[in-house]
């Protein structure tokens, strides 16, 4: 499924534009340091902020990533790389349900935590991800972002 995974599921922008959009967004959902950071540093705090100190599968420093730094409610969940356990779905669900900002970190790897943020999240929000090597994918979530993102986790093998 790498070729269906790595294909954006809205469209590749470039920091401008991306701030440009930000305003219209109901609901924002920030998946990966880099995006996050550079949200952080624009005096953006999305609603949910999902991270792991990783960028291209390099550890990141701890207490100096701008998302740690964040003065919001943290749920750590861990989550191994190309996996999608329930504990990160649940984190991810509540943490969009909630009335308040809040930042996930995933112990392991979030490179897939994009994609439930995609089956999940409510319509109107937008979900911004990093893509290595192409850059940031603004996605605007509506019913069938949804329902494609969902027939993606569905098609997945289920360890045990």
């Amino acid at each position: 499924m790498r070729g269906e995974l790595g294909a954006p599921f809205g469209k590749v922008v470039q920091e401008r534009e991306l701030l440009e959009e930000l305003p219209r967004c109901q609901t924002l959902v920030s998946v990966g340091d880099m995006i996050s950071t550079t949200l952080i540093n624009k005096g953006v705090i999305p609603h949910l902020t999902v991270y792991d100190r990783r960028n291209e599968r390099r550890e990141l420093e701890a207490l100096r990533n701008p998302a740690d730094l964040l003065p919001v409610p943290e749920k750590v969940v861990e989550n191994p790389a190309g996996m999608i356990t329930p504990q990160l779905v649940q984190a991810l669900r509540e943490g969009m349900e909630g009335g308040s900002k809040v930042k996930v970190r995933v112990e392991g790897e979030e490179d897939l935590a994009a994609l439930v943020c995609a089956a999940i999240a409510p319509v109107g929000s937008c979900l911004v991800y990093g893509l290595p090597g192409k850059g940031v994918v603004l996605v605007r979530i509506d019913a069938g972002i949804n329902e494609t993102a969902q027939g993606l986790i569905r098609s997945m093998e289920v360890l045990k």
